[in-house]
């Protein structure tokens, strides 16, 4: 079934609780299987569909899942709310999406996170964003952003980017769907590489899955390197000042609405972020 707009998810789990899980290995030392609220999760969560049915699943890339590719695997998760960025695959969405309208047997919604002020990508409004020449995505465009509808309904000043990781996107929808407590967990945006491992992954196995997921050919001294961490900085590196503001800017969001927002990952980089609590993943249990 096909989501027509956001204003289906708004205050949808009113005052419920959260959790949201990223793939880092810090999940382990959550009890999701357990939770006690609903539970949005992104990217490859396949370890994590296996011992706990996700509420929300959201992604925001060109590799995985993709709706039109991917639908298998989407399907699989029967009971889950599938919401993927049309603007971040790739693609030119209206050309695809009577193909995945045919596909996706499960609830979805596609939203956009790029085209501020319902313009294209070579004449933004937002500085953060602006392309010299219109991309693919460019031929599809909603009248409203993720981003600009919490501005709309939080009232605030500003918005956040295009986000470097679907994790925010994550806190977003929370936020929109009402949630009065949010935990984040396995949202770790490390700075080095040797730290970018998967829950349920080794650092090889990792690297393979990115390998093909990403469809990298690198050399056989490249995989080395990057199971072994030797490439210094991880690909979160170069974004993290805008990760850590788009986060301080939802976290704000929290604050002034009276949403109790915790990070569970003691090495997470949310940790940096004045005000953005730390807190045991034990104190959530029952």
């Amino acid at each position: 079934m096909e989501i027509k707009n956001f204003d289906f998810f708004y205050n949808k789990e009113k005052n419920k609780k959260c959790l949201i899980l990223g793939g880092a290995p810090s999940i382990k030392d959550i009890d999701f299987e357990n939770f006690d609220g609903i539970i949005i999760s992104m990217g490859d969560i396949t370890p994590i569909k296996e011992k706990r049915n996700v509420d929300y699943w959201v992604s925001a890339n060109l590799q995985f899942p993709l709706p039109h590719v991917h639908y298998k695997t989407i399907n699989e998760l029967k009971n889950t709310t599938f919401l993927f960025a049309h603007s971040a695959l790739g693609v030119d969405y209206g050309s695809i999406k009577n193909k995945v309208a045919d596909k996706l047997k499960i609830s979805w919604f596609a939203y956009d996170q790029r085209h501020f002020g319902g313009r294209a990508c070579n004449d933004q409004i937002d500085h953060r964003f602006n392309y010299k020449e219109k991309t693919a995505c460019c031929n599809y465009i909603d009248s409203e952003t993720i981003q600009e509808f919490l501005q709309e309904k939080y009232n605030t000043i500003g918005h956040y980017s295009t986000s470097s990781t679907v994790a925010i996107h994550a806190l977003a929808l929370a936020i929109i769907l009402g949630c009065k407590t949010i935990y984040i967990g396995g949202v770790d945006i490390p700075i080095y590489a040797k730290d970018y491992v998967h829950y349920g992954s080794s650092p090889i196995v990792s690297v393979l899955k990115k390998i093909k997921n990403f469809g990298i050919k690198p050399s056989l001294k490249k995989i080395i390197d990057l199971a072994l961490g030797l490439e210094s900085k991880s690909v979160f590196y170069p974004d993290i000042p805008q990760i850590l503001q788009d986060f301080d800017y939802l976290n704000n969001v929290c604050e002034n609405n009276n949403i109790n927002l915790y990070n569970l990952s003691k090495e997470s980089s949310l940790n940096k972020i004045s005000g953005f609590t730390y807190l045991n993943p034990d104190e959530i249990k029952g």
